[in-house]
């Protein structure tokens, strides 16, 4: 029964890195990104392959690093709106943000591929 186990481990292990790569590669296509700073920070939104799809960055201004990173699906004309302690990378009736600071998870998270 454990053998079943270790195999159903490294089954689900193989197919969440296959998936993962594939976004990985799909993230790397951004185009026509663009960027605008605010206090400490700088946001990007780029378009990806499908128009329906976007990518947003947030960026230390003063090392430059990545930060945080949301890949998200929406239709309509992105823009960025700063807040005080929020960010907002969509006009959507969504209401996509990122909180200022980001998070540990969201530096963890933009560390990644």
């Amino acid at each position: 029964m454990m053998k079943f186990y270790k195999k159903l481990a490294i089954l689900l292990a193989v197919m969440f890195a296959t998936v993962y790569g594939c976004a990985a590669m799909y993230r790397a296509g951004a185009y026509d990104c663009e960027r605008e700073a605010e206090g400490g920070y700088i946001g990007e939104v780029c378009y990806m392959a499908l128009r329906d799809s976007t990518l947003f960055r947030l960026y230390d201004i003063s090392t430059g690093q990545k930060i945080a990173e949301r890949f998200f699906f929406n239709a309509f004309e992105n823009r960025i709106v700063w807040g005080d302690d929020i960010v907002y990378y969509s006009n959507g009736d969504d209401g996509e943000y990122v909180r200022l600071p980001p998070t540990w998870l969201d530096r963890l998270r933009a560390k990644l591929p």
